[in-house]
């Protein structure tokens, strides 16, 4: 089974992906986020696993955007704890490191400990290509913060592991299929939609009350612009309850009535949290 993910061998979201599906799944690195949704509507691959959320960073907005543009179903959600490794060249040492390189946001996260050891912070668009450029470069006084998981795949050296300021840092992901690979045993435990209100005062508060009425638990309500459609929005919501509920198909079909349109973009297993 091939599964699709955005980065270098290496990236998180394939450490994810192997802790999700095991290791007997072929993992398919992508370049961007949008190459992850075209293999998977191809059929390409059989599923594709994208990150939405992280606990320091935030929405991944790209992905909700995606996920809203194409007709692709949301089947599992998943969460790995980041744990940052420092990453050098085979025979380099930690004193000797004078510059580190990572996406900026690994470096912000890391930058307690570089500022600590006066390591020079040095953005790249990619932790897992940082790595994999320090891997084969010629220079002992770089190093990369990426996985662990780089560590083998580049036959580098781990310097110092648990280097990240936040111990909680955690990223949530999604898993896609077109709808014909939704797995017949498929079960549900929470749902994601998206819809546009209408345009008077208190359209949303209206949609609202209606998770209300049925006792839905809201988890995330978050706004998009529509690009084709300047200053108007979509809402992104999830809720803990599967499709199949009553209350569920009650409520998305009392949204209908009061909203332009509805997007149903997943319903899931709910994922256990680690932290």
């Amino acid at each position: 089974m091939k599964v699709a993910f955005q980065g270098e061998h290496g990236a998180y979201s394939e450490v994810a992906l192997y802790e999700h599906f095991g290791n007997d799944v072929e993992a398919v690195g992508c370049d961007a986020f949008d190459d992850v949704f075209e293999l998977v509507n191809n059929g390409e691959v059989t599923y594709g696993f994208i990150p939405v959320e992280n606990t320091i960073a935030g929405t991944v907005v790209e992905n909700y955007d995606l996920l809203f543009a194409n007709e692709v179903f949301v089947i599992a959600e998943a969460y790995l704890p980041v744990r940052h490794t420092l990453l050098a060249k085979k025979g380099a040492r930690l004193e000797d490191i004078k510059e580190a390189f990572s996406h900026p946001h690994a470096l912000k996260q890391c930058k307690a400990f570089l500022k600590s050891k006066d390591i020079r912070m040095m953005a790249t668009y990619d932790t897992a290509g940082a790595a994999k450029a320090v891997a084969s470069g010629d220079r002992m006084d770089r190093a990369a913060i990426a996985s662990e998981l780089c560590a083998e795949i580049y036959d580098m050296e781990a310097l110092e592991r648990n280097i990240q300021s936040n111990s909680s840092n955690t990223t949530r992901f999604f898993v896609i299929a077109k709808k014909e690979n939704v797995p017949e045993n498929h079960t549900t435990g929470k749902t994601t939609v998206a819809f546009k209100t209408r345009h008077y005062p208190g359209a949303l508060v209206d949609c609202l009350k209606i998770f209300q009425k049925y006792k839905l638990n809201l988890t995330k309500l978050e706004s998009r612009p529509i690009p084709e459609n300047p200053w108007e929005y979509v809402f992104y919501a999830a809720f803990e309850a599967g499709i199949d509920d009553d209350e569920v198909k009650a409520a998305i079909g009392e949204l209908t009535l009061h909203a332009v349109f509805v997007k149903l973009l997943g319903s899931y297993p709910k994922a256990e949290k680690c932290w």
